[in-house]
């Protein structure tokens, strides 16, 4: 899943009709003095990071002036919070709250339909709304194939409540969001809070826009904007995991490669499969050594690319001392084409001035003719299907 920051979320929000507040984002306090010529103060502070529930994590605050604007911008950035740093900040004027509306486009995986989620209580987020109101939470499911109609949003208003006149306003807002929604790929749109203002105009708040990473390639619109591959950690990716996403990104169509960095660790890791991959690193652990990532290789045409930044990438890493190449019994694919490549991606990227010791246990169709390929890697010892995995993971370390 690609995360967007907010201010790039309401860029795209008022290209789709919808309102958002003015605002500017700010890197450091100095440039809080430019701001009070275009945006009158009050202000809201927002730390942009890539999370929900930024209030409660004491990331969002008012200034009611300029000092307390650059205090507020001064400690906010290069804070920390679930491992994500705040480099930037987005200043916003203040809206007057009439009325706080709560909307949510997500997918319904049972269901395998998008659906709106819809409340007139917003302003909290889900979880409580749903534990503290939960009668108060209407939804919508859509037929992908028809859409989501006016008729359909003005029904969803007044079944939550909203009068005459909130649903004339609203209901135009549900379509536009769905609209976005389906065009951008989202897997998740939420507007919370959707704000009446005293005045009586709409205005979209709070925003949190998850795109389908599957699908960026069909936007280019969002390169540069869409933060990929962040849902499988609060963390911001490392530099190492965001070249190997990348290059796996670059031909969607071609066999795969998944890269995570660990905290420390000595032994690089290369296995085809997730789940033989999570054998590799238990079994590192219980023998007395620490794997230094986590990896999964899908066999495919046009692997050969997306494996040798994944191999460059996960040696480079200080302080490794082996590496150790993985799989579990494959029956459906020859592996030998798969051995070939490794072989000739650690020829490329020079393994062998590193003279590191490589253990590898494969097995699988074609084993024979890949034990040939791998056993031409320098410093390589290789395992069958006789020998399981962590008794090749005790040998590893026995070598370090």
């Amino acid at each position: 899943m690609a995360k967007i920051l907010e201010n790039f979320s309401k860029n795209l929000l008022r290209q789709n009709s919808v309102p958002v507040p003015s605002g500017m984002v700010v890197s450091s306090s100095d440039e809080i003095d430019q701001i009070a010529k275009s945006i009158h103060s009050p202000w809201m502070v927002k730390a942009l990071v890539p999370m929900g529930k930024k209030g409660k994590a004491g990331l969002i605050k008012k200034a009611k002036d300029e000092n307390e604007a650059k205090n507020l911008v001064h400690s906010l950035i290069g804070k920390e919070v679930n491992k994500l740093k705040v480099e930037q900040v987005l200043i916003e004027q203040c809206i007057s709250i009439k009325k706080e509306l709560f909307i949510s486009i997500t997918y319904d995986n049972l269901a395998r339909s998008p659906v709106i989620l819809f409340s007139p209580e917003g302003g909290i987020d889900i979880e409580e709304l749903v534990k503290k109101h939960p009668d108060q939470l209407y939804s919508h499911g859509i037929d992908i194939l028809e859409g989501f109609h006016a008729f359909q949003a003005r029904e969803l208003c007044f079944k939550a409540g909203l009068n005459k006149d909130e649903t004339a306003k609203v209901a135009p807002i549900m379509v536009a969001l769905y609209e976005m929604f389906f065009k951008l790929d989202a897997r998740l749109l939420e507007i919370n809070p959707l704000v009446i203002t005293d005045n009586g105009d709409i205005c979209a708040v709070g925003v949190l826009l998850n795109i389908d990473d599957d699908a960026l390639y069909r936007h280019p619109e969002l390169e540069g904007i869409a933060q990929f591959g962040e849902d499988r950690s609060l963390a911001r990716l490392t530099e190492r995991e965001r070249k190997v996403l990348e290059a796996d990104r670059a031909d969607p169509g071609s066999g795969a490669v998944r890269y995570t960095d660990f905290d420390g660790g000595n032994v690089a890791v290369a296995v085809i499969g997730g789940g033989a991959s999570l054998v590799v690193m238990d079994s590192i652990y219980r023998s007395g050594a620490r794997p230094a990532n986590y990896s999964d290789v899908g066999p495919g045409k046009g692997l050969e690319a997306k494996f040798k930044v994944l191999m460059q990438e996960a040696l480079s890493k200080p302080g490794i001392d082996a590496l150790f190449i993985g799989a579990a019994v494959i029956v459906a694919v020859d592996i030998t084409n798969i051995a070939k490549i490794i072989r000739q991606v650690l020829k490329d990227i020079n393994f062998e001035s590193m003279n590191i010791p490589v253990i590898a246990r494969w097995a699988g169709l074609g084993d024979k003719a890949a034990k040939a390929e791998i056993m031409s890697i320098p410093n390589c010892r290789y395992f069958g299907r006789e020998t399981t995995i962590e008794e090749a993971a005790e040998m590893l370390v026995e070598l370090i």
